[in-house]
């Protein structure tokens, strides 16, 4: 077996079990024990994988928290969130969505609106082609692990825009704020924010009791918070909630 195969198996069984040890990727790769270290090895230097003392290896926490491993999260709630976001546009728009897995769930539901979307997510430009909806897809320096654009071209060519509504994501929101993973998605939805007349966060439940480093807005920034009943919040503490439900399809 050529090495980057054999190293995308150990890699896809570290996914799956978050924590693994060399003799289980011994039994898995067929290898010997230095092929499998200097895989291992491998694997860390691209920022994937942490080896931990005493022969453990777990995925990094950016890994975690990349695209691609979030994209079926919680997939019911993003559906009837992203639903219910469309619901509140209106034809003419020019719309800002973030890069999130939750927004990606959005496109599919602006087919047929004439609606403007401006994006630096990478991973939506499939579904926007695939949609027929008119883009524009904001260059910068592409972060592989994110997929987005950013970088100061980002920031500069957001100065020049005005949105009549931004939809964007978040890794965590709190009552110290609403905050993301990632310093680069953080600078560029604080700017976003500033530029938008209309400000819409669409939150799954777990968002609610999880924490991230990046803050970027306050609850009461946003005109409208939108999540499910299983976040169990309450709309008197959150006056700008909107709860998503089957009933709203």
């Amino acid at each position: 077996m050529i090495p980057y195969v054999r190293q995308s198996q150990i890699y896809s069984y570290i996914k799956m079990k978050q924590i693994a040890y060399i003799d289980e990727l011994l039994d898995l790769a067929k290898v010997s024990l230095p092929t499998v270290r200097r895989d291992l090895k491998k694997l860390e230097e691209e920022g994937k994988i942490i080896l931990l003392n005493g022969g453990g290896v777990k995925l990094s926490e950016e890994e975690k928290h990349s695209v691609v491993a979030r994209l079926e999260v919680q997939a019911d709630e993003k559906y009837l969130i992203c639903n219910k976001a469309a619901s509140l546009l209106e034809n003419d728009e020019f719309i800002y969505v973030g890069p999130g897995t939750t927004e990606d769930y959005l496109i599919g539901f602006l087919a047929g609106k004439n609606i403007t979307v401006v994006t630096n997510g990478i991973y939506h430009v499939p579904k926007l082609l695939e949609y027929h909806i008119k883009t524009i897809v904001i260059g910068g320096r592409l972060d592989h692990n994110y997929g987005i654009t950013c970088g100061p071209e980002v920031l500069e060519e957001l100065d020049r825009m005005n949105f009549s509504t931004a939809l964007i994501g978040a890794s965590a929101v709190s009552d110290s704020g609403v905050s993301s993973f990632d310093r680069d998605v953080s600078v560029i939805n604080r700017k976003v924010l500033s530029r938008s007349k209309k400000r819409i966060l669409l939150v799954d439940s777990t968002k609610f009791s999880a924490f991230s480093h990046h803050v970027f807005a306050r609850i009461e920034d946003f005109n409208h918070i939108i999540t499910t009943a299983k976040a169990g919040v309450d709309s008197r503490d959150m006056a700008n909630l909107v709860l998503a439900d089957t009933a709203d399809l």
